[in-house]
């Protein structure tokens, strides 16, 4: 049995490996996470750059934590994090306190709150999912290749390849000199140029790889479902306010006008900013097909922030009206996120199908090493045809929506036929 004093010491041993499991994880910044998750992209042959939530749940503390006391986490990660020495080690009390310094550390700089920084725009979390679903279809995207001498082959099984370029051989060094893949340092060698990158080769030789796609042509992937999450919340209205709203700057004469062009199209496309609904009086000149009872409805969702979860009566209000959605809005079916409204007919359809047909012409595309491409000019064609269905949808709903609104009584179903 053991001893009192046994206890106590068991006690004060276990408090010490709890702060020493503490500090250490409450000392990991993001620049070690940074760099721990470069050496994980390195592994795994992939570019330093990755879709940004990717890299953002990557070089998160709590989340590869959780992925190691669950077994949940690659091959790659955990020889990652034990090169950087940061994965879980030692007693059980060391590794609780290395869960609590990491929650401690998560507070102090922003970790969690960074997500909700990232995805608190219908805009930036539109592009969030264009991009993983992107990187899921065509994964070379994020990749690097090795790059090869254009005259020098090497043997192989079956016969002869082009050689990869090794800083450890001098004609291969002068080559990537003389082509600017790799420019002399202050410590008197030389690094990668933009977009090159070493990695050790079988023979522990540096070798030169380079991304497959450059940030640019990736970050222009997310065009088309831009501009289909930026045109149905009305932000490409540059002249005004989107049809029965005032602009973001309105003029004293006609306030769905706007008095400073250059400030309206800086407030829409740097602030996100709308302006509000008009008047009914004002609004019904170019939306008759809205009753005064739907307008004040609507009026009375959109700024009630009264928690409603269930899905029955036709809204949802969460998190004080954060959230919000509608069967039976003015622009029909709509998602509200943190006062932006998106119409379905005319934001989510065009939104859908110009993902889609990114993602099918980036499939198509990496068969020819150019899904970038690919993924632009599919986005596009699914953007143009989006954009059709969902006005004809939505011209449909407004078309049924005035009838019905005129007929005082009458059956609207008798009248449309």
């Amino acid at each position: 049995m053991a001893s009192r004093k046994d206890m106590i010491d068991k006690i004060l041993k276990g408090a010490r490996e709890f702060g020493e499991g503490f500090r250490d994880d409450f000392g990991i910044g993001k620049e070690d996470t940074t760099r721990m998750y470069y050496r994980r992209r390195d592994l795994e042959n992939k570019a330093d750059e990755a879709p940004r939530i990717d890299s953002m749940m990557g070089t998160h503390p709590g989340m590869f934590r959780l992925k190691e006391a669950t077994g949940n986490i690659s091959n790659t990660e955990l020889q990652a994090l034990q090169e950087s020495n940061m994965e879980l080690k030692g007693s059980t009390p060391r590794k609780v306190g290395q869960f609590g310094g990491s929650l401690a550390a998560d507070v102090v700089q922003d970790r969690s709150r960074s997500i909700y920084w990232l995805l608190n725009a219908l805009q930036a979390t539109g592009e969030v999912i264009n991009e993983k679903a992107l990187s899921k279809i065509a994964p070379s995207l994020y990749e690097t290749s090795a790059v090869k001498h254009p005259t020098r082959m090497t043997k192989v099984k079956g016969g002869k390849a082009p050689k990869t370029l090794q800083m450890g051989n001098k004609e291969d060094k002068a080559y990537m000199i003389s082509q600017g893949m790799i420019r002399p340092n202050n410590d008197g060698g030389y690094s990668p140029a933009r977009g090159y990158k070493f990695k050790p080769g079988e023979d522990g030789n540096k070798e030169l790889h380079k991304r497959n796609y450059s940030q640019g042509m990736i970050a222009a992937t997310a065009i088309p479902t831009g501009i289909a999450i930026n045109s149905g919340l009305g932000l490409l209205t540059p002249f005004g306010g989107a049809e029965g709203y005032k602009a973001a700057i309105p003029s004293e004469e006609d306030p769905s006008k706007t008095q400073n062009v250059l400030g309206e199209v800086a407030l829409k496309y740097v602030m996100g900013r709308t302006g509000n609904l008009l008047p009914y009086e004002e609004f019904s000149k170019v939306r008759p097909d809205v009753s005064p009872q739907e307008y004040k409805d609507y009026m009375r969702f959109k700024y009630d922030k009264r928690e409603d979860y269930n899905p029955t009566d036709g809204d949802v209000t969460i998190a004080a009206g954060g959230l919000k959605a509608t069967t039976e809005g003015i622009h029909g079916p709509e998602v509200q996120f943190l006062g932006r409204s998106l119409p379905l007919t005319t934001g989510i359809v065009p939104y859908a199908a110009s993902l889609v047909g990114g993602l099918a012409g980036a499939r198509y595309g990496a068969k020819s090493k150019r899904a970038a491409i690919g993924a632009l000019g599919g986005g596009t064609a699914g953007l143009v045809v989006g954009q059709a269905v969902g006005n004809i949808i939505e011209q449909e709903r407004r078309r049924r929506n005035s009838v019905e609104n005129q007929l005082e009584g009458g059956s609207a179903e008798t009248y449309l036929g």
